[in-house]
């Protein structure tokens, strides 16, 4: 069973966040209005993209806004992983929402498994199954926790999604990086290994 911290998933996003929050929040919009434009399709490139980014951020190396767009180098993996990973976390909400809070943390360590390196995305989603099922416990407290945090945001006439939001996503990047023993959480993550 992996150990995942929540507390250095937030306080890891948190610090990466603040040192380069104006991009975060852009990119974060950006992933957003993307996925909202495209009906929730192009999610998946689109936070492959991001989380891409936010490991060369945690290397030193510099980024930019345009770097949320790279997931787009591996389209197919990532959308094929992203589509997957929805559908099966929607039946589980659908099948009276505990066995899909149970399972939030799928699509995160799918995406998470492509942005690394994985190049066949049912083979992402399997591994990510596999992942998040053995540590059911540690993935749905780290989920819940950093879905709340995201959520946040939206209490306050939506302004403070732009905080909440981005260090929700670089926390799931965290999670799923632990879940798949690629290193702790911290400000400075390792290099993803590819697979």
């Amino acid at each position: 069973m992996a150990s995942v911290s929540v507390g250095a998933c937030l306080s890891g996003a948190w610090d990466l966040f603040k040192k380069n929050a104006v991009t975060h929040v852009v990119c974060t919009a950006l992933v957003m209005v993307v996925s909202g434009i495209s009906g929730g399709l192009l999610a998946g490139p689109m936070l492959v993209g991001y989380m891409r980014m936010i490991e060369r951020e945690g290397r030193g190396e510099a980024v930019q806004i345009g770097d949320v767009f790279r997931g787009f180098d591996d389209f197919v993996p990532a959308f094929v992983a992203w589509l997957i990973s929805s559908l099966v976390l929607s039946v589980g909400f659908f099948l009276c929402v505990i066995p899909g809070l149970l399972i939030m943390a799928l699509p995160s360590v799918a995406l998470y498994l492509v942005a690394r390196g994985e190049r066949d995305g049912v083979a992402a989603f399997n591994q990510a199954w596999r992942t998040v099922t053995q540590n059911l416990g540690p993935a749905f407290v780290c989920a819940l926790v950093l879905g709340i945090v995201g959520s946040l945001g939206f209490l306050l006439c939506w302004v403070g999604a732009l905080l909440t939001l981005p260090i929700s996503v670089i926390g799931s990047y965290y999670m799923a990086r632990q879940l798949l023993g690629d290193g702790p959480a911290s400000d400075e993550p390792v290099a993803l290994p590819r697979a």
